[in-house]
């Protein structure tokens, strides 16, 4: 297996981070969601080669902790068969997108999510953290979460923003995913040490004119648990998921699928 990377990276599942209890194991799930059969298969290797706990994020990303060295490659091996893992550890690096959790199938925010998942090969080399964030519903829910590169719907439409930039360059769905990488090429090209995330970089360089001119829309009231049109919203405390008891509540809830959040906050999509 590849070496434990050192405390300070960001763990993927290729590329574990070392605690003092074991690896510790990201699964970027697509689109901030998790089937019920992969949500309780999760759960299953969470309870096998973890401590029986699943962690949620604030990148919207679910941990596995506690794992043996040794289980790593099987942990792997039984991720893939789940459809939670990237053969390649290069696109599984550059898959941190965070996603606004209220989407509807196949809405504005599904459709550009999956355009840029298919794209990913296409971008530069990137520091590990950079991330981007897809926020295209009638207010913002992601405004606050750590994003460099934001897709969201302004006053005149969607519009693509630069972190720490006010206002974002007006672009149409068809091209978005193209500009976005344009503007990923713009910051590889004048990133340094010190300067790893959009917002540093713009402090110190001006943004071009082009990639700005229209305000972003109104941010939405925080999400708390209680209901949605999605489903049934559950906090965890502490932002941890015991796996037996998350397994029984996604059973009984007969939800599809469970969608993730920064926000310590999961949704049971169709759950009682």
């Amino acid at each position: 297996m590849s070496a434990p990377v050192v405390q300070g990276w960001c763990p993927g599942a290729h590329r574990p981070m070392m605690s003092g209890d074991g690896l510790v194991v990201r699964v970027r799930p697509r689109l901030a969601r998790l089937s019920a059969a992969q949500t309780l298969g999760l759960c299953d290797l969470a309870l096998r080669f973890g401590n029986g706990t699943i962690d949620l994020t604030n990148r919207a990303n679910l941990q596995l902790r506690g794992v043996a060295e040794d289980d790593h490659q099987p942990l792997l091996a039984e991720l893939s068969a789940l459809n939670l893992l990237d053969a390649e550890p290069g696109i599984e690096t550059r898959r941190n997108i965070l996603v606004s959790p209220l989407y509807q199938p196949g809405d504005l925010t599904a459709r550009l999510t999956q355009a840029l998942i298919d794209r990913l090969g296409d971008l530069p080399a990137l520091p590990a953290k950079f991330g981007f964030a897809v926020d295209t519903g009638a207010a913002r829910l992601l405004a606050g979460d750590s994003a460099d590169i934001r897709l969201e719907r302004g006053a005149s439409g969607l519009i693509l923003r630069a972190d720490g930039a006010e206002t974002g360059r007006l672009v149409t769905e068809d091209e978005a995913i193209d500009r976005v990488i344009d503007l990923a090429m713009w910051f590889a090209e004048r990133f340094t040490s010190d300067t790893r995330r959009m917002a540093r970089l713009i402090a110190t360089q001006a943004l071009p004119e082009e990639w700005q001119g229209h305000a972003p829309g109104p941010t939405a009231p925080a999400l708390q648990p209680g209901n949605s049109e999605i489903g049934p919203i559950y906090g965890a405390a502490f932002g941890q998921l015991p796996a037996a008891e998350l397994r029984g509540l996604v059973g009984a809830s007969g939800a599809a699928a469970l969608r993730v959040t920064p926000w310590r906050l999961f949704l049971l999509e169709g759950g009682a």
